[in-house]
């Protein structure tokens, strides 16, 4: 404990990235949030982010929903979009995907994709009057579709804004004088930047 209270404050100025030189420093929270993302019906493939320190910065990430329904229940109120959970209910798909985009790494350097199924290839019309229904349906899903994708793309941008402050605390935390005390000391490098 001693030999942490008699670090300088040249040698912490010396050292002070050392947490984050690594090219994996954010591994840790990057698992954790894919994590919590699959909790939300989201896979993420691949994150991207700069900076913590000029204009520009931030995050995004690339992926899509894997869990339309439970994203729905995370999101949304029991009975918003009933043309889009009788799409879902009758074992049609809609599919909802962000890419990165752009030479900047923040949430508005993003494109979204949507594709979704009509009802009446899903539901059993045998009548003229069924068809007349689901043709109603299917006017009132392309409604839904346009409202879902724009509620669904501030949800993401959301979510990536959440990853930016994430990285951002642990990048912060690590190059703080407690952790870069902590690796000096892990590293037997003190001695070393005493004799510099």
């Amino acid at each position: 404990m001693e030999s942490t209270l008699n670090i300088t404050e040249a040698t912490l100025d010396k050292y002070r990235h050392i947490n984050v030189d690594h090219i994996d420093w954010w591994d840790s929270t990057e698992e954790c949030y894919k994590e919590d993302m699959k909790e939300q019906g989201i896979y993420v493939s691949d994150m991207y982010f700069s900076g913590f320190c000029s204009q520009g910065d931030g995050a995004c990430f690339s992926g899509h929903l894997d869990d339309v329904p439970l994203f729905i229940e995370k999101n949304f109120k029991p009975d918003d979009y009933p043309m889009i959970r009788k799409l879902l209910d009758s074992g049609g798909s809609l599919k909802f995907s962000v890419e990165h985009s752009g030479h900047y790494y923040h949430e508005n350097c993003t494109r979204f994709y949507i594709e979704a199924d009509r009802l009446e290839y899903c539901v059993n019309m045998p009548t003229e009057f069924h068809e007349q229904i689901v043709e109603q349906w299917d006017k009132e899903l392309d409604n839904e579709i346009v409202d879902f994708e724009k509620q669904s793309i501030e949800i993401f941008k959301n979510h990536m804004r959440e990853l930016y402050r994430k990285l951002e605390q642990e990048y912060d935390y690590l190059t703080t004088d407690e952790a870069v005390r902590e690796t000096i000391v892990a590293n037997d490098l003190q001695e070393e930047s005493d004799d510099d």
